[in-house]
């Protein structure tokens, strides 16, 4: 069976997962204006009214419900159920679509406008959307501000990072990224793997060890 791939596919694994900056990750040229019109996107002059940001807040936190939702038990026992694949597809495509509107309208959400668990689910969005690499890979700085202003944890930004460089056919950074492979669940290869658990810690992560313990049970089968 080819290769499925995950980032702790699910919320547990992706709080114990997570790009320094002595890693960046060099955006290609073609994509440096999308990049640059998402952090002015950030610092948009007109603020949302209260109404709207109310608005936004339940539509983020509703989303990122569903996320998890269709999420639940995926790949357990190295499993795979194509149903719920075809629905985890359907909903990161519609999620996707609705963010880059909302992004294009009013920037990125902060904390201080819409809450923690709402921009938590904004960052659920872009990680999941992986049919839309150019956008995943454009919202990087984006996520990395975001945590530099306190928002969004480490993890975050090194899951965004793997998957990014996972998905060009890189070596991740961090280890944040299994795959599904013959019905186990391996890790994908890292970059200087020597050094992987420094880079882990100076992200506020555990070290790799732990984080494929924690894998390991939740994906285990009952």
């Amino acid at each position: 069976m080819g290769a499925v791939s995950a980032s702790g596919s699910a919320a547990n694994l992706r709080r114990a997962g997570a790009h320094d900056e002595t890693h960046p990750v060099t955006l290609p040229r073609s994509l440096l204006w999308f990049a640059a019109m998402m952090l002015l996107a950030c610092r948009a002059d007109r603020e949302p009214s209260s109404a709207d940001l109310a608005k936004l807040r339940q539509e983020l936190e509703s989303r990122g419900a569903e996320d998890q939702r269709v999420r639940e038990g995926f790949g357990v026992g190295g499993k795979l159920d194509s149903a719920q694949i075809a629905l985890m597809m359907h909903t990161d495509s519609a999620n996707t679509s609705w963010l880059k509107s909302q992004i294009e309208r009013s920037g990125w959400p902060t904390v201080a406008q819409v809450g923690t668990e709402a921009v938590n689910a904004a960052f659920l969005i872009v990680q999941h959307a992986v049919h839309d690499t150019a956008f995943m890979r454009a919202m990087l700085p984006v996520i990395q501000e975001s945590h530099r202003r306190g928002d969004l944890d480490g993890g975050a930004v090194a899951m965004l990072t793997d998957r990014v460089e996972v998905k060009a056919g890189h070596p991740q950074i961090y280890g944040t990224q299994l795959s599904l492979k013959d019905g186990r669940w391996v890790l994908d290869p890292i970059a200087d793997s020597a050094g992987v658990d420094a880079r882990r810690r100076r992200m506020g992560l555990p070290p790799l060890a732990e984080y494929l313990r924690l894998a390991d049970s939740a994906l285990r089968a009952p």
